[in-house]
């Protein structure tokens, strides 16, 4: 079962930013937690890849 989820596009002065947000049960699932780090890989036009960073820091 997927979980659908919208674009969301911020348009501000300077530049425009797009968010995804994680429905909860994907984030539960996935046991995120505050300030996790990952990392998006593009597989292609229609795949993204989320990958968790271990002891990364931004």
């Amino acid at each position: 079962m997927g979980y659908p989820a919208k674009i969301q596009q911020i348009t501000r002065k300077d530049s425009n930013q797009y968010y995804i947000n994680f429905p909860r049960p994907i984030a539960m699932a996935m046991n995120f937690s505050k300030g996790d780090i990952v990392e998006w890989e593009i597989i292609d036009k229609d795949t993204l890849l989320l990958k968790r960073k271990k002891d990364a820091k931004i």
